[in-house]
């Protein structure tokens, strides 16, 4: 299997860097690396990187994919986990012509299946054979993103050959069977035909979505422990429902098998997969090359903390997701009451820059070290973290840790007026005139109408200028 590949003057890499593969241990996701980051980072010049160090006998790397910054030179090192490795380096600086190094390779080299973002075929070929080897070799000769990958007929007519297994997988992904064949028109052409209760669709008539299911089945369904399945952007034209359930997929082929996939969805990132030994990588460029960040043992002993939190779930939820796509700048808060309120303050204060909070708040002031722990070992630069105006202890102990990023406090005890709940909080206090002074009421910076009191509001309005000025967008 494959341990990491190391990339150094290939598109938009200046510096060498480095991304290891998850090796998988028979649990569900952990072979799977997933890379997220903002648009033009480098993940589709990584999945690039994988396809030009695929055996072939000879490949150039025209101008615009030399950075000038490393020197017009591009070198390619691929690690094997027996400890082998090969490279591949162009011969001199300023020039197209590149060479393989495979001398220390004695094992057969792994199969690397590799799917483009723009997948799609013609939607009328002829008829010919060929196995998958035989494609994941054609497919690493792609010059352009935008091709066609034409061979991939062969792949439809194995599916056909194969059709119980192609189809449950399929059906699974979908979530009912679709009914489906290849047919031949009366000129000779052949076409994927939809078969439909009023008739049917011919290839040219296929969603988007669809024709990319082809593919993303087809690379799974009939894969091998010696490959290694590499995906951009597999999520493109699904809906999130054929998302979650592609993703239920992958995280079973993981198990055994090595899969790595660029992706701009939240609901392609597993956090049980990461758990279980899956990697989560994040590529961005900030204008100085690409970087590779990846999560450490350190963030992934932090996610592990709010695994089966049943009174926070929503801390690692979707929103939280998605915040690891962003290029930097996040806002990291207590709670949910925080994210609403504060993008109320927004409003009422007419301030108009945004504001990115980390999903909706670390459930709590002592989650905040550790989504400070994720977010540094995923590359984040520029956080600011804001505790209630009672959390100062925890606040100081944080900045500690943390000291490149940047800490506020409330003026206020919490973000708006909290009355106790004298049911579940104060068992023991009978008149409720008594339970007002008690720890669990709290005065806030909104009042019980969810407005800012006027004793707040200058102090209140300065900090959300300072941070927006800093942090929004």
């Amino acid at each position: 299997m494959i341990s990491s590949i190391k990339i150094k003057g290939f598109r938009g890499f200046v510096e060498e860097q480095e991304l290891k593969l998850s090796i998988p241990n028979g649990k569900r996701g952990s072979g799977l690396t997933v890379m997220v980051g903002p648009n033009n980072g480098g993940k589709s010049t990584v999945i690039e990187s994988f396809r030009a160090i695929c055996p072939k006998s000879d490949i150039s790397f025209m101008e615009g994919k030399r950075n000038k910054k490393a020197g017009d030179r591009v070198e390619i090192v691929l690690f094997h986990d027996d400890g082998k490795e090969e490279c591949l380096k162009t011969v001199s600086n300023g020039g197209s012509e590149a060479k393989y190094d495979r001398k220390t390779v004695t094992n057969p080299h792994p199969s690397i299946y590799i799917l483009p973002s723009r997948r799609y075929f013609n939607p009328f070929f002829n008829k010919s054979a060929g196995g998958r080897e035989a494609f994941i070799l054609s497919s690493s000769t792609l010059q352009y993103r935008g091709q066609p990958i034409d061979d991939f007929k062969d792949r439809l007519f194995n599916a056909i050959r194969e059709e119980d297994k192609f189809n449950r997988l399929l059906s699974r992904v979908i979530g009912k069977k679709l009914d489906w064949t290849i047919d031949q028109d009366n000129v000779g052409n052949y076409y994927v035909k939809i078969i439909l209760n009023d008739g049917y669709h011919d290839s040219d008539g296929l969603g988007e979505g669809l024709v990319s299911l082809l593919f993303l089945v087809d690379s799974l369904f009939e894969s091998s422990k010696n490959e290694l399945i590499v995906i951009d952007e597999p999520e493109l034209s699904l809906h999130p429902q054929l998302q979650r359930n592609l993703l239920d997929e992958i995280l079973d082929y993981s198990k055994d098998i090595q899969i790595l996939y660029a992706t701009h969805s939240p609901e392609m990132v597993s956090i049980k997969a990461i758990l279980n030994g899956g990697t989560l990588c994040r590529i961005v460029n900030e204008g100085n090359g690409s970087k590779i960040y990846q999560l450490n043992d350190v963030g992934r002993d932090c996610l592990k903390k709010f695994e089966g939190n049943l009174y926070n779930p929503h801390v690692l939820g979707y929103d939280a997701r998605s915040c690891f796509f962003e290029a930097d700048r996040l806002v990291v808060v207590e709670g949910q009451d925080d994210v609403m309120f504060l993008n109320k303050a927004l409003d009422d204060l007419h301030i108009e820059k945004r504001i990115r909070f980390f999903g909706f708040g670390a459930g709590g002031a002592g989650n905040i070290e550790y989504i400070a722990t994720i977010l540094k070992s995923l590359g984040f630069e520029n956080i600011c973290c804001l505790y209630d105006g009672d959390k100062e202890s925890e606040l100081k102990k944080t900045k500690e840790l943390f000291p490149q990023y940047e800490f506020k406090l409330l003026d206020a005890d919490d973000i708006r007026d909290k009355e106790c709940d004298i049911r579940n909080k104060c068992r023991n206090i009978k008149d409720e005139d008594e339970c007002r002074i008690c720890k669990h009421r709290k005065a806030g910076i909104f009042n019980k109408d969810n407005d800012i009191k006027p004793e707040f509001k200058t102090g209140f309005e300065c900090l959300l200028h300072e941070i927006a000025e800093k942090y929004g967008y």
